[in-house]
This record gives C-alpha cells, sequence and structure tokens, in this order.
C-alpha cells in the first residue's frame, strides 16, 4: 500500500469483500470512517466498517440484477482512518489526505461510515463537480445545537465548498429552515413517492450526464426502516433497496470519482440485515460498472 495512504489507514482483521487483491492492483479502493461523535441521536455508526466486513464474507458475489459475476472483484480494503474521536475537524483532515492521495493514484475511494458529516470532504477532495445523494434528511443546516461540523449540515457543507450542483433522493424530514435554503440554491430533490415516476429518470439522467465528476454518496436511513432499521435516525415511508438498484444503471455511464455508505448503525440491528444491505449496495454499485464495461467490449469488438 502507498506509504502516504498508510500513514492514515490502519488494516484490520476481515477484508472486504473477502477476495484476495492488492492496493496496486486494484482500481477501488474501500476503507472506513468509524466515527459517530457528532451523532445527533443514537450513536454507534462507528461500528459500521466492521459490521458490513463481517457481513460480506458470508454472502456471494454474483450480481443477478447486473448479471456479472464478482469473484475476481477487483476492490482492496485499506483498512479504517485513524479517526481522532471527539474531533471532526482532525478526522476530515486526516481524511481529505487521504482520498487526495488515492485519486491521484488513479483509484477510486469507497468509504463505509461512520456519520454522514464526512461526505462533503470525500467528494471535494476527490475532485467531484457533482454529488449525487440518497438520504431521508436534506443534511443543510447551518449548525445543528451550535456544531457545524454535525451530519445534519453535510450536504451544506459541500455547497459552501463547491457550488449547487446537488442531486438528492429520498428526502422526507427537513426542518423549515433547510426547505427555504435548498429552494434558494435550487437543490434538485425527490422523495421517495416519486422515485417511480419519468420525471425522476428524465431528471435524474439529466444530471448524470451533465456531471464532468459524480460523487455518490447513500447514507442508510434513505431506506425504509422495514429494510433499514440498523441506523441513529430512522425515518418511515423511505425508499426500497430495488428503487436505489434501478437508479445505479443511470449513474452507470458516469466518471464515478468516488462512493461512500454511511450511517449504518449495527447495534441497532442485530439480524444484521442492514449490514447486508450496505454491503451488497456496494457491490451493486461495482457491478453496474463492471457490466458497462462489459458491454462496451463487446460493441467494440463486434
Amino acid at each position: 500500500m502507498d506509504n502516504e495512504v498508510s500513514l492514515y489507514l490502519s488494516r484490520v482483521g476481515l477484508t472486504f469483500p473477502g477476495t484476495e487483491t492488492t492496493f496496486e492492483s486494484s482500481q477501488y479502493i474501500f476503507f472506513g470512517v468509524p466515527f459517530d461523535s457528532g451523532s445527533s441521536s443514537s450513536p454507534g455508526s462507528r461500528y459500521g466498517p466492521k459490521a458490513v466486513r463481517e457481513v460480506i464474507q458470508g454472502m456471494e458475489l454474483w450480481s443477478e440484477y447486473f448479471r456479472v459475476d464478482l469473484e475476481d472483484i477487483s476492490i482492496y480494503d485499506a483498512g479504517d482512518l485513524w479517526v481522532s474521536h471527539g474531533d471532526a475537524q482532525a478526522t476530515a483532515s486526516a481524511l481529505k489526505k487521504v482520498v487526495s492521495r488515492l485519486v491521484s493514484l488513479g483509484k477510486v475511494p469507497v468509504m463505509v461510515g461512520g456519520e454522514h458529516t464526512f461526505t462533503p470532504f470525500a467528494a471535494v477532495s476527490a475532485g467531484a463537480d457533482s454529488l449525487l445523494v440518497y438520504d431521508a434528511h436534506a443534511d443543510c443546516r447551518k449548525d445543528y445545537l451550535g456544531n457545524p461540523l454535525s451530519h445534519a449540515c453535510a450536504t451544506r457543507l459541500w455547497i459552501e465548498s463547491k457550488g449547487t450542483r446537488v442531486f438528492q433522493v429520498g428526502i422526507r424530514a427537513t426542518s423549515r429552515e433547510e426547505r427555504r435554503y435548498c429552494e434558494e440554491m435550487g437543490i434538485i430533490q425527490f422523495s421517495p413517492f416519486q422515485v417511480n415516476s419519468d420525471s425522476f429518470r428524465s431528471a435524474l439522467k439529466e444530471f448524470v450526464e451533465g456531471a464532468r465528476s459524480l460523487y455518490v454518496s447513500i447514507d442508510m436511513d434513505a431506506f425504509d426502516p422495514a429494510y433499514a432499521p440498523g441506523v441513529g435516525t430512522p425515518e418511515p415511508f423511505g425508499l426500497s433497496p430495488v428503487d436505489v438498484l434501478k437508479t445505479f444503471e443511470v449513474i452507470s455511464g458516469a466518471n464515478l470519482v468516488g462512493f461512500d455508505v454511511m450511517e449504518l448503525c449495527p447495534l441497532r440491528d442485530p439480524s444484521y440485515s442492514s449490514s447486508a444491505l450496505a454491503a451488497k449496495l456496494i457491490i451493486e454499485m461495482y457491478a453496474s460498472r463492471l457490466q458497462r464495461k462489459q458491454v462496451l467490449k463487446r460493441l467494440w469488438i463486434n
């Protein structure tokens, strides 16, 4: 592993997805950010990376939806970020150095959390110009209980750093302040009740095609608690896993510079079903891109 990356990352016992590969040969670099000091409701998302690694060990790597075999998947698990518990700024600083270095080496960072606070720092460091977020919450508060580095402020941090090119899916829980801010900034938002409409698919396709470099972030509370009870701030009437899987087809052709799955709180779901969904999302995102490569290769050969 690159020395500048390993300075801030520590390898762990189990690896994701459990297949052998090397840092040098892998395009996608998986790592955890076990930080939940700023959680506004139930803590425990610091155990998300560990749970995802554990549950993937017993899962098959065949994608039925995209019809590709990921047995030889080239994702390298670089371990967990050395976080400074209670200090989001110090943790964000280490994260930015890791992501910037990975991108400079031609790698795509795959981050698992941990709280959503760190998505904007990863996205900016990855060089993204567009942010696609699956979330129950707008995360556009100026601060939460006086803390501007809260997971309730994540999308606003991105906007203030990079601009207004944001597309949010699954939004159904916002404050009056956030609704006003989102309208003023022109943020594109679709609720779970709209994701099966032609207007949603058309808007998503247009957004993705207009992205020079796309970062995709999934907050696990975007899903209905029936599918993912293991989150810190569950909200009813959410997305289904199939809703999200279908959108991966639209994303598959984008220049993806980074991807994350955040806010998994396994302590609230001893069944591990939420952890299994989080792991599967990473596998299916990779499968969607692998399938597209195979299709393009066949077209080129023919």
